[in-house]
């Protein structure tokens, strides 16, 4: 079964719903507390589980299928973290490789309680976590602790979300640089390298120590392939929420254009101050550009209250398009309503993708999840193989 999923993966006739076929033939395990009790080496509960399924593109644009099935399970092990476990399992999945076996609970202190159950001594390893929050950042942080002192041969962390990514300066005096430590404390539990996935900040690859590479990947082309194989590319216009996106959405713009061939308009919204007498901090939005008629795409990175995009969309709609859809990669919708805003909004839909795991059946209608796991899977082939990640986008020739 594995063998002819990957056989598909490589076809432009691979199923829209990304390895629905993988239900009860793979054996997940659970890693939350609840299950593994309130010490450290608890046994994961093994059962059959069923593969979340997740919109992919009808074609795997940048998944290469015999780069992938060269990976030697004797040399190389994946782990995941629980922020993770969803789009770890499609990816290893695609590769052909085990989910290697690992323990998280917690103490009853509340302590994070570690313990790596599969050998990975001599081996190269792959960690998988979004740091999403303080819990997941620490998990991630001891288990390549744990891995390093049991003598893996080098650890790759792959991060999907970075959390603590929009502290990437000092806003005002004696505050942190957030992104900036937690790089740092990467180092210091001894990572070799990493890959994260569309950075808020690409400077942020710099906070890493000098021994420490890091891959930048943008999940952006996998999301502009969706588009152009979804919707008619006339009257197609990007947009770029604020001037800090107008380069993702430049970037958007160019594959649409590259895939469909077609001059595609682009336009950006502009928070400038607003007339005299407005309170600290509130912003006039204006757009700049001509959207009557379109149907845009509004393109950003986080979704965090929905508040930035739903904004937008009510001031495009205002300027004459015909309809709205927007893409960003991470949904953190970390407030209560969001999901329920964008539910009632204008929008056809919004689409974000797996690096932020979602409960099954929480997301309502107007909110779809693209799968990143081919993207993520060729990445580490390429990894292993000592290839040019970067390489993968066609961003540059390989060597």
């Amino acid at each position: 079964m594995f063998s002819s999923l990957r056989r598909a993966a490589s076809s432009s006739s691979a199923a829209p719903l990304l390895l629905s076929a993988l239900t009860a033939a793979t054996v997940g395990y659970s890693l939350d507390s609840k299950n593994l009790g309130a010490c450290a080496g608890g046994t994961p509960q093994r059962k059959e589980t069923v593969v979340e399924e997740g919109l992919t593109t009808k074609k795997f644009y940048f998944y290469n299928t015999p780069a992938a099935s060269s990976i030697s399970t004797k040399r190389t092990s994946i782990y995941t973290l629980p922020s993770s476990l969803t789009l770890s399992r499609d990816v290893t999945s695609l590769l052909g490789l085990p989910l290697s076996s690992l323990s998280i609970g917690k103490y009853a202190d509340g302590e994070t309680s570690v313990k790596v159950e599969d050998g990975c001594r001599g081996k190269d390893v792959f960690v998988v976590c979004s740091t999403v929050d303080d819990d997941s950042l620490m998990e991630c942080l001891l288990t390549i602790s744990t891995l390093r002192r049991a003598s893996a041969k080098s650890i790759c962390c792959i991060i999907p979300y970075y959390g603590y990514s929009r502290s990437d300066q000092k806003k005002s005096p004696r505050t942190p640089i957030a992104a900036a430590d937690i790089a740092l404390m990467f180092g210091t539990m001894g990572l070799d390298s990493a890959i994260c996935m569309d950075l808020h900040n690409d400077s942020l690859r710099g906070f890493f120590e000098s021994g420490i590479p890091v891959d930048h990947l943008q999940p952006v082309p996998v999301a502009a392939a969706w588009f152009h194989e979804q919707l008619d590319m006339k009257d197609i216009c990007v947009v770029a929420p604020h001037e800090g996106q107008v380069a993702r959405a430049a970037d958007f713009r160019k594959r649409l254009q590259k895939l469909s061939g077609v001059d595609v308009p682009m336009a950006f919204v502009s928070k400038s101050r607003s007339h005299h007498g407005t309170r600290e901090g509130e912003y006039e939005p204006i757009l700049v550009g001509d959207v009557t008629g379109k149907t845009v795409i509004i393109v950003d990175d986080i979704i965090s209250s929905g508040q930035t995009m739903l904004k937008v969309n009510e001031l495009l709609h205002e300027a004459g398009c015909k309809k709205s859809y927007g893409y960003a990669t991470h949904g953190l919708f970390s407030t209560p309503d969001v999901l329920e805003n964008f539910q009632k909004s204008s929008m056809e839909y919004v689409l974000v993708t797996n690096t932020i795991y979602q409960k099954p059946g929480s997301l309502p209608e107007k909110v779809k999840q693209l799968s990143v796991a081919p993207l993520v899977a060729e990445a580490v082939a390429r990894t292993v193989g000592k290839r040019s990640v970067s390489g993968i986008l066609n961003e540059e020739e390989e060597e």
